[in-house]
């Protein structure tokens, strides 16, 4: 009787004819430019001329090709060839995320984002204005006279700049008090940037002391 014997395979003897290569380059990536966003070219060439130190506002555009409700305020920290790196000093995202349930950015490294020239995604860079040219076009005067119209319990807008955080903030409430000579006055902030609060917040203002830039009724 003949003998049938059966050889085990190896697991490799089926690919023994093949031959594998391995490529020491990585591909190239590619990045796509959103409709609308600047090129990345010329936001490096912005970035750079602006320069480490300077706030800018940074508006951008989503990957379902809407622009953000609210510009990115940063502190250009560090700029490199490929990419900048900002802190967020942007007050109304961190006060409306305090007082609503609306995240309005992600937090990431304390308050650090990196911002690479090939996102394709930045539509504006504006230089945001600074304390001091904030506080020499102000009117005191001028806001004194407002306040002086308005009463408790008037809808109003008040526009202020937070020396603290280093950013503008607007928001929208009811004056609770004031006093006689329209220096002081209490808001009760209902919104902020028009988006509506779940928690209100109560802040009080010296015309003298704090940088109110605008009161305006509703």
């Amino acid at each position: 009787m003949k003998k049938t014997h059966f050889v085990k395979r190896s697991a490799f003897s089926s690919q023994s004819t093949r031959r594998f290569f391995f490529w020491p380059f990585k591909k190239k990536e590619k990045f796509v430019i959103r409709g609308g966003a600047m090129q990345p070219d010329d936001v490096k060439k912005k970035i750079n001329q602006i320069g480490i130190g300077k706030q800018i506002e940074i508006l951008r555009i989503g990957y379902d090709g809407t622009i953000d409700d609210m510009p990115v305020i940063v502190e250009i920290i560090d700029i490199s060839n490929y990419s900048f790196t900002g802190r967020i000093v942007n007050l109304e995202r961190q006060m409306i995320e305090s007082a609503t349930r609306n995240l309005i950015y992600a937090k990431k490294g304390g308050g650090v984002l990196d911002f690479y020239f090939n996102d394709g995604d930045i539509k504006e860079i504006n230089v945001s204005q600074d304390q001091e040219l904030l506080q020499k076009e102000r009117n005191i005067d001028s806001l004194k006279e407002i306040l002086a119209a308005l009463e408790t319990g008037d809808h109003v807008i008040v526009a202020y700049y937070d020396e603290k955080q280093k950013g503008t903030v607007n928001t929208e409430g009811l004056i609770t008090e004031k006093d006689e000579n329209n220096q002081f006055f209490s808001l009760q902030i209902e919104k902020i940037n028009r988006i509506n609060l779940e928690k209100k917040i109560n802040k009080k203002f010296d015309l003298n002391q704090d940088l109110v830039i605008d009161i305006e009724i509703v």
